[in-house]
Order: structure tokens, then C-alpha cells, then sequence
């Protein structure tokens, strides 16, 4: 895995559904983590932090609903809710309890892949504003010789951003 690859822990009790996404998802550029259910899952979340978990909501012991909702209240990464379920109570259900997508089987690979990559744009560029305003307020705080800041890429341009200290952005 390299450093710029996406991991993503996919959680699903059908192991025709963990192969045939986890190598579509390997295929299209993501590091991919299995698990079958909420202990396997519990023992790869000890090991890495994923940035993005796909997770079933009908797994033996532990349900999906049930794992949002104590991952959600840890801050986990963003989930998207994969499942055969799709009443509107269902997909109600899911989002309320942490869900921050929700995709019904069966499913359309791609249509799968469109939402990650969206839920992952999200993600990225919010870590990016709340990053921004840390280094911001650190460096403001040391105040280095030069008064300027290099704070890294932005992810929308990959240009390299310098903030003057004193020209009050934060």
C-alpha cells in the first residue's frame, strides 16, 4: 500500500460480496481490508485506521445499526451502509445512527465506487479546514523568523500553501 491509496475496511458476512468488491476496489486505486463481522472488524480497527469503512447492516452477532452507532460515537471514519435492506425506515435508520451514505443490494460496483470517492472528497477536504486552522493557530503561536508558513498541499490544487502570519488568516 502506498501512502496516497485510500484504505478502506470492508465489512460484509457474504464472502462472495467481501472477494468480488474488495478486488473491484483493489483495482480501482484502494487498499482494501476485510472483515466478517463486528470482532474481526473490532481486531483489524485495533491494528489501522481506514479512512473509509463499507458495512453491512444484517451481520451475525453485532448488527450494522449497532456498529454504526459505537463507531460513530468513537469517531470513526466515515461509513457508508451497504445492504439488502431499503425501506425508507431502513435508510432513515442508518444515516441517524452515523451512516453517511447509504447503498442497497443489490448494487452497481460503480455506483459504489462514486459514492466512496464522494463520502472521501467530503472527508478530505474537512480534515483539510480543521488542519488549516491547527497549523494556523500553532504557528501563530511559535511564530517563526520568516512570519510565513509553508502548511503543505492543498488537496484540491496539490500547490503548496505559504501563510503570512500576519496576514490574519486562520
Amino acid at each position: 500500500m502506498t501512502v496516497s491509496q485510500p484504505h478502506i475496511l470492508l465489512v460484509d458476512d457474504d464472502p462472495g460480496i467481501r472477494d468480488l468488491l474488495g478486488d473491484f476496489l483493489v483495482k480501482e486505486g484502494f487498499a482494501v481490508e476485510t472483515a466478517s463481522d463486528a470482532s474481526e472488524m473490532d481486531s483489524k480497527l485495533a491494528r489501522f485506521h481506514p479512512d473509509l469503512i463499507v458495512l453491512d447492516l444484517m451481520l451475525p452477532g453485532e448488527n450494522g445499526v449497532s456498529i454504526c452507532r459505537r463507531l460513530s460515537r468513537d469517531g470513526a471514519p466515515p461509513i457508508i451502509m451497504l445492504t439488502a435492506k431499503n425501506d425508507e425506515i431502513d435508510r432513515i435508520i442508518g444515516l441517524e445512527m452515523g451512516a453517511d451514505d447509504y447503498v442497497a443490494k443489490p448494487f452497481a460496483p460503480r455506483e459504489l465506487l462514486a459514492r466512496i470517492r464522494a463520502v472521501l472528497r467530503r472527508t478530505t477536504a474537512q480534515m483539510w479546514r480543521v488542519s488549516s486552522v491547527v497549523r494556523a493557530a500553532y504557528c501563530r503561536a511559535t511564530r517563526s523568523s520568516t512570519n510565513c508558513v509553508d502548511v503543505g498541499p492543498n488537496p484540491s490544487t496539490g500547490r503548496s500553501t505559504c501563510w503570512s502570519l500576519d496576514s490574519g488568516e486562520s
